[in-house]
């Protein structure tokens, strides 16, 4: 059972009780106003449900901005983070070329910050990240 009260035109938005999970699915690309929408929506959510731990796919997402990225983790997260007052658990589902694009540096943050985050190309993997945070929290 889950709920999508938060999910908006282009952002499907569903918290999983059964895991204490918040997942958001892009459904295609969108501009920058949408996207601050849409994160807003899911830190709506996280507020809502107190849900550090999250699944964001943007595999349908495939024109990004080149400040879109850098927005969500260095200023997004660590504000909903503090909003939460707990650690933050973040993995993004993405494309092969756009994880190849990035640095080394940029595909996940420093363990045992209090915003953490991953990028995958498999949501197996995703979730296992994130179940381990959850055993962690």
């Amino acid at each position: 059972m889950f709920s999508t009260t938060y999910s908006t035109a282009f952002l499907q938005v569903a918290y999983r009780p059964d895991l204490n999970q918040l997942t958001g699915r892009w459904l295609d690309s969108v501009t920058e106003t949408e996207l601050h929408t849409g994160y807003d929506a899911l830190r709506q959510a996280a507020l809502h449900y107190r849900c550090g731990c999250w699944l964001i796919d943007s595999r349908r997402r495939t024109s990004r901005s080149r400040s879109g990225p850098a927005w969500v983790t260095d200023h997004f997260l660590p504000q909903v983070q503090r909003e939460l007052r707990s650690p933050l658990c973040v993995c993004f589902l993405v494309l092969p070329d756009y994880l190849q694009s990035l640095p080394p540096s940029a595909s996940a943050s420093r363990p045992n910050a209090a915003v953490e985050f991953a990028r995958f190309l498999d949501e197996g993997a995703a979730n296992a990240w994130l179940a381990r945070r959850q055993v962690s929290v």
